[in-house]
């Protein structure tokens, strides 16, 4: 770890995105890179791309504008053989032919807030930034309710040094493996009902506008079986000193989604954002199915 330098390969992960129509800069949000099988994906959000809201699918902007293509900051080289970088805007096409070049979810399509766009790594991106997000940390961790988590990303526009993003702290606020409800009511029987299911659970956090689409990663500290984290581990047992699987008093993080903001005032008023899970975001690069586009109903 340097002391005069990046201290965290997390804050090396998330990059600045900038949505743009012909007529300027619409909005900005944040993206990352996902790696399935040696391919390389932009993942961000729907509505980043779309410009309007995944469930109600009106506008985002009150002129009724929409992005055509976005630019990305990466950390790229201005002196390689110094390894001399800095955040630089490169732009990325959204639409090939009017048709759009993002991949959506193979089933809720737009209703689902995540997009993987198809993406070869520039060859001036520095080499030791902006990892998968999936790729950093190779030990699985529980990932329980009440968790730590960290969303990082550029609330408000904000970056510092030479564009790095910030990290918003908060808490698993719902059990990560169950579906959460949207818009649902009380029900005497089972959870709420008459509303949308996702595949996301919920977060408290105060995070901002431009965070969406951010990484989110999970923190856990204490003793646990990383081949299986959801066992207990018993020091008793006669292998357990030999085992290389268990990690002791340890502090790591894990990979676990991408976050998407608020959806709706009930939400809202209680704090609560959302973090879609990474098997979405498999699904959706595994299917490779191309979206429909987002204003032709």
């Amino acid at each position: 770890m340097p002391e005069k330098g990046i201290r965290s390969t997390y804050s090396q992960s998330p990059f600045q995105i900038l949505m743009y129509d012909d007529q300027g800069m619409l909005s900005t949000g944040t993206g990352f890179f996902y790696e399935l099988r040696d391919e390389l994906f932009l993942i961000t959000n729907w509505h980043n791309f779309s410009g309007r809201h995944f469930l109600t699918k009106d506008p985002l902007s009150p002129q009724k504008r929409f992005p055509l293509f976005i630019q990305t900051k990466l950390s790229t080289y201005i002196d390689k053989e110094r390894r001399q970088f800095t955040a630089i805007a490169h732009r990325i096409e959204i639409y090939t032919n009017y048709s759009p070049c993002w991949y959506e979810h193979p089933e809720m399509g737009s209703d689902c807030d995540v997009v993987a766009l198809p993406i070869k790594r520039p060859g001036d991106c520095a080499d030791n930034m902006h990892n998968a997000a999936n790729k950093i940390a190779r030990i699985k961790i529980p990932v329980l309710p009440g968790n730590s988590v960290f969303v990082i990303g550029f609330p408000k526009s904000i970056s510092v040094g030479f564009g790095l993003p910030l990290w918003k702290s908060g808490y698993i606020a719902s059990e990560p493996h169950y579906d959460i409800t949207i818009g649902g009511s009380i029900s005497p029987v089972g959870g709420l009902q008459n509303g949308r299911n996702i595949p996301a659970f919920f977060i408290d956090t105060q995070t901002r506008e431009g965070m969406s689409g951010s990484p989110v990663f999970a923190s856990y500290i204490g003793s646990w079986d990383s081949s299986n984290p959801y066992t207990g581990i018993n020091p008793d047992a006669p292998d357990f000193w030999d085992r290389d699987d268990v990690i002791l008093g340890d502090n790591r993080m894990e990979f676990i989604g991408c976050y998407s903001g608020r959806i709706g005032a009930t939400e809202e008023g209680a704090a609560l954002g959302l973090c879609w899970r990474e098997d979405v975001i498999v699904k959706i690069c595994e299917s490779k199915k191309v979206a429909k586009h987002p204003h032709i109903f």
